[in-house]
């Protein structure tokens, strides 16, 4: 789900190389076809990983409030709708990725369940912090630049997430800086953790303070 938040393209001419090549894997819009970014654009999280992801979450997302960092194409976050979500906050920067949720949003008719906050995800707390917390947060950012522990390490997380909510992080066990995740930080713990490939998908829950 990860779209680069600067491709040098113009977002006009970057949404003609958009695919139809992404399926929602559970819920009500099981099958049905998402746009996704051309592959030289993007880093989609892969069905096999995704659909581990929400069935290891089935129970805790009927009803959920989502937010989606480092959406792309909001494969995370229209899956989390399809499967029973009340609302799905996407952050997107590039401004052809955020036509492309907008695009995929209205394919489902789910349009009035999402806002999108068009802002870089390391400035985009003054807008996101007002509209927490969430139930499940949800985290597939660019494995190369270090994301995992600046999220864990300095996000506000007693005001981002519910107690006993979830956040879910995937990384990279070659590419990204790190080679392991902390078990427990202040608010966090870890749950569960599995590797998919050369993905690893970790999960924490929220702590009472």
């Amino acid at each position: 789900s990860l779209f680069p938040e600067s491709t040098g393209l113009d977002p006009e001419l970057t949404a003609r190389v958009f695919n139809l090549m992404l399926r929602l894997t559970g819920g009500i819009h099981r099958g049905r076809t998402l746009l996704t970014p051309a592959h030289n654009l993007t880093r989609p999280t892969q069905g096999k990983l995704r659909q581990a992801l929400f069935n290891s979450l089935q129970s805790r997302i009927p009803s959920a409030r989502v937010l989606d960092l480092f959406s792309g194409s909001g494969a995370l976050g229209f899956e989390a709708l399809s499967r029973g979500a009340t609302e799905v906050v996407f952050v997107e920067a590039n401004l052809a990725a955020v036509k492309l949720i907008e695009k995929n949003a209205e394919s489902l008719k789910v349009s009035e369940q999402i806002k999108i906050l068009s802002e870089p995800v390391q400035s985009v707390l003054k807008s996101l912090t007002p509209l927490g917390p969430f139930d499940l947060i949800l985290a597939d950012p660019p494995y190369e630049e270090g994301w995992e522990m600046k999220l864990l390490t300095t996000w506000p997380w007693a005001e981002l997430l519910v107690v006993d909510g979830c956040f879910c992080l995937e990384w990279g066990l070659k590419k990204s800086i790190i080679s392991e995740l902390p078990d427990s930080l202040l608010f966090l713990s870890k749950v569960r953790e599995k590797n998919y490939g050369d993905s690893v998908l970790t999960t924490y829950h929220r702590r009472e303070e």
